[in-house]
């Protein structure tokens, strides 16, 4: 007969100790260089270099569902109220501003326009809120309107996978679009101009769930996540694509850019590319760059590119690991992590 295993939760001496809530959202700044981790009872803002807590709040009634962080001191927090009397007021988005002082934070609510929030985005004084049926874009937390969908003027279509799309993300200064297919082997960038495709890149040839795409803050590079435990670095070719936008000149925005690649990094793809239109994708796609394997991961991870400190990527998991890795611009190659830790909740 076996003995009674103890569970992760229960000492020997009987005492029951709550396990610690999982994740149920992650994100960085629009910078790299700071995160929000959200737990459906609180929330922390990390720094990324060094790792460390800037703040955290504590439960309530509220149940978190998702976290969007603006600057280290102003996020959006998506809650859901069980005592709402219909379906959309039980869906709201609070702002907080001042977490770096958490007891001159100041907070204010906002009904979700678009019910249940399946993913919103912040970006100076705009936010963008997506449901399943809707998006709302707001002006502040006050002005909204509802977005355009394709077909109508000013819209581009993009045909970017034979299968749907899993995961996308948009260069920094908005000009570059790239998209992940439900397969998971290739990565695919468009100009958002006019819908052309500029580059396709492979990821592998096997399947994989894509659990996230970043650019670099320069647009040189592209990091890409996956179920596979890996995280690939693409270099990005340069378009030439020189129009400029308000972004280029973001007022708050005073951090180093990252310095330009070198050209040799833009030359690594398939070795048989100069067949390119003969033979299949395979041949003519670009290879990563550089990659880093995270150990036993079983986890989504989400990646981005810390724009103080060129050729850094940091990495936050599900389960609470981290990783700060570096990448030579020249060489590529394999990934050594330069900063670890088992689980930032506990700092």
């Amino acid at each position: 007969m076996m003995a009674p295993t103890l569970s992760s939760s229960e000492q020997a001496d009987g005492v029951v100790v709550p396990a610690p809530d999982p994740l149920v959202h992650a994100a960085f700044d629009q910078h790299g260089t700071h995160f929000v981790a959200a737990t459906a009872t609180d929330f922390h803002v990390l720094s990324c270099h060094p790792l460390d807590t800037v703040m955290r709040h504590p439960g309530g009634t509220p149940t978190v569902t998702s976290a969007q962080l603006l600057t280290r001191s102003q996020l959006a927090v998506a809650t859901r109220r069980p005592n709402g009397a219909v379906e959309e007021d039980r869906h709201a988005i609070d702002f907080w501003n001042g977490m770096c002082k958490p007891k001159d934070a100041r907070t204010n609510t906002i009904r979700s326009p678009c019910g249940a929030v399946g993913g919103f985005r912040l970006r100076g004084d705009h936010m963008l809120v997506a449901g399943e049926e809707k998006a709302r874009l707001f002006d502040g937390v006050h002005w909204e309107k509802e977005v355009r969908r394709r077909g109508r003027a000013g819209s581009v279509n993009v045909r970017a996978h034979d299968s749907g799309v899993a995961c996308l993300a948009l260069s920094r200064d908005g000009r570059l679009l790239a998209t992940a297919g439900t397969r998971g082997t290739l990565v695919r960038i468009f100009s958002t101009a006019d819908g052309t495709k500029l580059q396709e890149l492979r990821r592998g040839t096997d399947g994989a769930d894509i659990h996230c795409i970043a650019f670099s803050p320069d647009s040189k590079w592209l990091a890409v996540s996956s179920d596979k435990a890996t995280v690939h670095v693409f270099s990005v070719d340069d378009f030439n694509l020189t129009s400029s936008t308000p972004e280029d000149h973001h007022a708050g925005d005073n951090l180093l850019a990252a310095p330009p690649a070198p050209a040799t990094a833009n030359q690594r793809s398939s070795r048989m590319s100069f067949l390119k239109g003969y033979l299949p994708t395979y041949f003519s796609s670009k290879w990563s760059f550089a990659q880093f394997r995270i150990p036993d991961a079983c986890t989504k991870c989400s990646v981005a590119f810390d724009k103080r400190h060129p050729n850094t990527i940091s990495i936050v998991c599900m389960d609470k690991r981290f990783y700060r890795c570096e990448f030579d611009p020249v060489k590529g190659g394999d990934m050594v992590p330069g900063v670890y830790h088992e689980n930032f909740m506990d700092l």
